[in-house]
């Protein structure tokens, strides 16, 4: 797992969440752990999406459920080639 994008991505779920880095653990549920109801995991990815450039469509994003989960699909978006 690159340790940039790991921390960058913890960053950004602290300022959302307004909880400090290391409260956040990897194995942790968006949802049920961290208690993100349809509209903060919303702000989550569009504040992820600015960060790394990189849409999260709605298809996708439902199937990341843990902090370990949007790290490797961030990792993934960020090492695709750029249609652009």
């Amino acid at each position: 797992m690159n340790a940039n994008i790991q921390q960058r991505v913890l960053k950004v779920i602290s300022e959302v969440l307004d909880r400090k880095e290391n409260e956040i653990r990897l194995d942790v549920s968006l949802r049920n752990e961290l208690q993100l109801d349809s509209l903060m995991q919303m702000t989550l990815f569009i504040a992820l999406e600015d960060e790394f450039q990189h849409s999260i469509p709605p298809e996708e994003a439902e199937g990341l459920v843990t902090v370990k989960d949007v790290i490797e699909f961030i990792q993934r978006k960020t090492q695709e080639p750029s249609l652009v």
